[in-house]
C-alpha cells in the first residue's frame, strides 16, 4: 500500500517523515498496510505488516504525542519503553529524534531478538510503576 496524503499540515508532514522512517529503517521487511487521518489535533496512525514475522507495528499520534506498537498473533503487545528504559519519557511527532529513537529501538528490539511481548495486565502494571517523564519540560 501506499501512503497518499494531500494535506501539507503539520500533522501530515509528521505523519509522512514517520513514514519514511518507518521505510528508511525497517526497509523491505515491512509492508504499510493501513492508515488514517491527519485530522485534527495531530491524530494520525500507520500500520504496518512486518514481513519476517507474524507482526503488526501500529505508529500512532493523538494530540501531538507519538507511540509505537507492536502487536503479536494473540494481541500481546510490545513497546520501547518496556524494555528501553531511555524511551520513557514522552515521545513528540513533530520532534525528529523523539520519532526516530521509538522506531529504531523497535526495529533493534525485533532484529536483536529482545522483544517481549506483554498482555493488557502486564502492561497496565508497568505503567502502574513506571511514570512517564517530559524531558523538555524545564
Amino acid at each position: 500500500m501506499e501512503l497518499v496524503i494531500q494535506l501539507d499540515s503539520r500533522s501530515a508532514q509528521d505523519m509522512k517523515k514517520a513514514h519514511e522512517m518507518m521505510i528508511d529503517i525497517f526497509k523491505d521487511s515491512i509492508d504499510l498496510t493501513y492508515y488514517y487521518g491527519p485530522v485534527q489535533m495531530g491524530v494520525w496512525g500507520l500500520e504496518y505488516r512486518w514481513l519476517l514475522e507474524q507482526y503488526t507495528i501500529k505508529v500512532e499520534s493523538e494530540r501531538g504525542f507519538i507511540n509505537i506498537l507492536v502487536y503479536d498473533d494473540k494481541g500481546d503487545r510490545f513497546y520501547p519503553s518496556l524494555v528501553y528504559p531511555e524511551a520513557r519519557y514522552y515521545h513528540f511527532a513533530d520532534k525528529e529524534e523523539d520519532v526516530f529513537q521509538l522506531v529504531e529501538l523497535t526495529y533493534r528490539a525485533i532484529a536483536e531478538s529482545k522483544i517481549e511481548f506483554f498482555t493488557s495486565e502486564e502492561v497496565r502494571e508497568h505503567n502502574r510503576k513506571t511514570r512517564l517523564v517530559n524531558k523538555y519540560e524545564r
